[in-house]
């Protein structure tokens, strides 16, 4: 209730600047640095820090509902999947799954994976379709399933250095897809510093200008060849940022 008092009463580029500040005297998202992927990301459905839709349900966040991000997005998706013959898709951290029930339908197998079991639990209830599984999975820490193409949509930018770290090095190893999509907040200044760290949780890096470049250091992905397929400007959260979607070939 006092938050929303607050967000009433302070003005916006106020907040943005408090906001700042925060982030600078205590680390972004440093609540959340003794907890695990599991639990950061319960908490974060049980409260709806992302949102919440007219039925009270918690979502992922105006990034997987904005017509506006979500429709242009579908529509390169289903070009890629028609033009490499893809069958199989494993979406890692598929979150509320309103982005991944538009794609469904475009392959013969549609594996969706998500570490929060909230999120799962409601997604079994509220999705089905003979060629779509829901499976609980740590990208950070747990083997990596099998799939022409793997999605990490507005994932990686939640999770710490270490994670993505742990997840990029077992992609390099493992060959378990062919094809990696990945759509990530970067800030509009294209002269940001890539993959500041941050531990695992709701906020993004564009409050402390980085954002995640799965090929730069330390991450370093190897792949064959890189096309970044769609960016979309979008100011969130007081910040300008580019919403960028690369395809790797692994």
């Amino acid at each position: 209730m006092l938050k929303e008092i607050l967000k009433k009463i302070i003005p916006i580029g106020l907040r943005h600047k408090i906001r700042v500040l925060q982030y600078k005297f205590f680390g972004l998202d440093s609540k959340y640095k003794h907890l695990t992927a599991e639990d950061v990301f319960d908490d974060i459905y049980e409260k709806g820090i992302w949102g919440k839709d007219e039925q009270m349900n918690s979502t992922s966040g105006t990034g997987s509902h904005k017509e506006e991000i979500v429709g242009p997005y579908v529509e390169v998706v289903k070009k890629i999947i028609a033009e490499n013959n893809i069958n199989s898709v494993a979406d890692l951290g598929c979150g509320d799954f309103a982005v991944g029930s538009l794609l469904i339908d475009y392959c013969n197998i549609y594996n969706a994976y998500d570490v929060s079991k909230v999120i799962l639990d409601r997604n079994r209830i509220k999705y089905r379709s003979p060629n779509l599984k829901f499976e609980k999975l740590d990208l950070s820490k747990d083997k990596l399933p099998h799939a022409e193409i793997a999605f990490v949509r507005q994932v990686l930018q939640h999770l710490s250095n270490e994670n993505i770290k742990s997840f990029v090095d077992q992609l390099n190893i493992s060959k378990n897809f062919k094809y990696l999509l990945i759509t990530e907040h970067l800030p509009y200044n294209p002269n940001f510093v890539p993959n500041k760290n941050k531990p695992s949780g709701p906020n993004i890096r564009i409050a402390i200008n980085s954002g995640v470049i799965l090929h730069n250091e330390p991450f370093n992905l190897k792949f064959k060849t890189m096309d970044n397929v769609l960016s979309i400007n979008e100011h969130t959260g007081g910040f300008n940022a580019v919403i960028q979607t690369t395809l790797y070939e692994l």
